[in-house]
């Protein structure tokens, strides 16, 4: 892995207000809470901090239009290029938060969420998750053309190894508009995006928030996997799919239930996109299969529970926090407060993540 000296950011944080939805209540909020934010800019280790004036936001203005064709496709490129080259989990510099609940403490600067990670022979034979989509605020004004992203998933491998199994669903905010993506990536091809030739091609008919999500990954002991998504909400953009990974390549270590900001490989290093503003969102009834044995996240006995808080790259202050209480904070979520994000385990599978900073 390359120092962080390395990587390049632009980074860009404005004062808005937020429209998004609570795990457990998908309808959208009303607009009125403000977040105090500053600006970030990292450039090749030349760092630089200021503070914003912000001006008004209109709500909704950006999504307003519908995009043209040509948008779609630019932005749905985009998205294909973030996630094919996405690198597995990259582990921050931090020191591990004090274990709390059974859990262990392992932040990152591009994962957030839980990982059962094995330590013996066995291996994971399914892992399943479910969730609603999140509403989000993409950025307006002069911060309009900064993409922000989060993709949701589950999956097998990529914790400690290169390989990943896994599908879920993507927000990207690309020139103002959010586009909505449910997608898979099987070792070791790249992200493949489902759902209806309308939403691909015209960003219409596409998943939408307050969707209802569940997904799963299983494998059998010769390598075929079977990854399939349901969106309950609309069928029409659920999907399942087959393939095959040889056993001594993909070699089903860990189960993943994570939200992401994708990292990925530029010539100077790599970057990481700003995490656009969810608010709220979350996992429900989390499980996984491990040397034959189904349970829950936290009931897993075979390694390790790794709870995963994602933080900015200065290892400064939290971008989001797994079972974090109180929301709309006033200032960033600084990681030398030892209560400020503290180590949980979930709650018969179950756990909320929620948004603090984009990068």
């Amino acid at each position: 892995m390359k120092p962080f000296s390395e990587i390049r950011f632009l980074l860009v944080r404005a004062m808005h207000r937020s429209s998004n939805a609570h795990f457990f209540e998908p309808s959208r909020p009303s607009k009125g809470k403000m977040r105090l934010v500053g600006v970030v800019a990292v450039v090749l280790g030349i760092a630089v901090a200021g503070v914003l004036v912000p001006g008004p936001v209109r709500a909704g203005a950006p999504d307003s239009a519908q995009p043209d064709a040509s948008t779609v496709a630019r932005a749905r490129a985009a998205f294909l290029k973030y996630m094919s080259s996405h690198r597995p989990m990259v582990r921050s510099r931090l020191a591990p938060l004090a274990a709390g609940g059974g859990a262990t403490s392992l932040p990152s600067y591009n994962w957030s969420g839980y990982a059962d990670s094995e330590d013996s022979s066995k291996t994971v034979s399914s892992v399943s998750g479910q969730w609603v989509i999140p509403y989000v605020e993409c950025p307006s004004g002069p911060y309009l053309y900064q993409d922000t992203f989060i993709a949701q998933w589950v999956g097998i491998d990529g914790f400690t190894n290169g390989t990943v199994e896994q599908l879920g669903t993507a927000t990207e905010c690309f020139e103002g508009v959010s586009y909505y993506y449910v997608w898979y990536e099987m070792f070791p091809a790249g992200t493949v995006e489902e759902g209806t030739v309308a939403c691909i091609n015209n960003n219409v008919d596409c998943p939408q928030p307050g969707d209802r999500i569940t997904a799963s990954v299983t494998v059998t002991p010769g390598g075929n996997y079977t990854l399939s998504l349901t969106d309950i909400t609309r069928p029409q953009e659920s999907f399942s799919v087959t393939a095959s990974c040889a056993p001594s390549t993909c070699v089903d270590s860990s189960a993943e239930w994570i939200v992401e900001r994708p990292a990925f490989d530029l010539p100077f290093g790599f970057q990481i996109l700003p995490l656009v503003d969810f608010f709220q969102t979350g996992f429900s009834n989390g499980t996984l299969t491990s040397g034959g044995k189904t349970t829950d996240i936290e009931g897993f006995r075979d390694g390790t529970v790794y709870d995963m808080a994602m933080i900015d790259d200065s290892d400064s202050y939290f971008l989001d926090c797994v079972g974090q209480t109180g929301f709309g904070r006033p200032s960033l979520l600084q990681t030398s407060d030892p209560n400020a994000c503290p180590t949980v385990a979930s709650f018969k599978g179950s756990f909320a993540v929620t948004w603090d900073s984009s990068f």
